[in-house]
């Protein structure tokens, strides 16, 4: 008879230790609001083709959360098969105030472009936290170069995002 009591006890000990915790933290929760949204602006997807029946999709963004902004380079690639495409793939990622560049970012995605079909790869400059307003950009340019096809290698300036505050 007594072994039925104690477990009983027991739970309850438990119980009551492990709640009240998880009320607290319910209620400090509910009292605090949420975190300040980000604010996110594209450009419209642009398009680069190649010559394997390959088509890669990119837009330029800007992100500003609260004081801190920072800017990526979005690409998509979709291609039909395997195999070397690129002999070269690099993305320059430009966060710019006014069109002066504030940071800087390359990223080399040959490699991926190369492995996958249909990769999404992401590059981002360094956040960055000021207090000034107004005019903050991304922007991009990616020079590339297609496996076997004797041209080397090309550059093309990417089309800004819309700006944030």
């Amino acid at each position: 008879m007594r072994k039925t009591p104690r477990r009983h006890r027991t739970a309850r000990t438990i119980t009551a230790a492990v709640a009240t915790p998880l009320l607290t933290v319910t209620a400090l929760l509910a009292t605090t609001g949420p975190a300040a949204a980000a604010t996110t602006r594209c450009s419209d997807y642009q398009y680069q083709t190649a010559p394997s029946v390959t088509n890669v999709a990119m837009k330029t963004c800007v992100v500003k959360n609260g004081s801190a902004r920072y800017a990526y380079v979005l690409i998509e690639q979709a291609r039909t098969s395997g195999g070397k495409t690129w002999d070269l793939f690099k993305v320059h990622a430009r966060l710019e105030r006014n069109d002066a560049n504030i940071a800087t970012k390359w990223c080399d995605f040959t490699d991926d472009m190369n492995k996958y079909l249909s990769p999404r790869l992401i590059c981002y400059t360094a956040t960055v936290t000021s207090s000034s307003t107004g005019g903050w950009t991304g922007d991009g340019v990616i020079v590339f170069n297609f496996n076997l096809d004797g041209l080397g290698d090309k550059s093309r300036a990417l089309t800004g995002s819309p700006s944030v505050s």
